[in-house]
């Protein structure tokens, strides 16, 4: 083993005490640092926060106004392809019901219109008959 000598010996423990100074100094430098740059570091992350909230805000409103607008795209062609179906499976259907003798929409309506105009007039009618036979009445009672 080596033999340490009193200079040696005296040596280490100020070079320890040094090398824990030096990092008890850098210690307090870097919170120091962190103290005044901390605030300014903070407010560009603020900044940079909001301007990237505000892109991706504009990007989500751009999407959905695209998607609406297919939407309404779509739901537009969509009405016209079930008008183009309509037609044909409304005019087959009616075929079929006339062959069958059911009578249509407009041939039901038409019927209770002229059952109507029918009862009017025979409660007109009516009403006229009893009209005479009241007076007739009145003087025989």
């Amino acid at each position: 083993m080596k033999k340490t000598t009193k200079k040696t010996a005296l040596m280490r423990p100020k070079k320890i005490v040094d090398s824990a100074q030096q990092i008890w100094l850098a210690g307090l430098g870097a919170f120091a640092m962190a103290g005044e740059e901390g605030k300014d570091l903070f407010e560009h992350l603020v900044k940079r926060g909001h301007d990237v909230q505000q892109t991706g805000r504009a990007r989500i409103e751009k999407a959905v106004k695209t998607a609406g607008k297919r939407a309404g795209d779509l739901r537009e062609d969509a009405q016209a392809m079930l008008g183009r179906v309509r037609l044909p499976v409304d005019r087959g259907v009616a075929k079929a019901m006339h062959r069958l003798g059911i009578p249509t929409r407009t041939e039901i309506h038409e019927l209770t219109r002229r059952v109507e105009a029918l009862t009017k007039a025979v409660q007109k009618k009516n009403g006229a008959k009893k009209a005479h036979k009241a007076p007739a009445a009145a003087a025989t009672a």
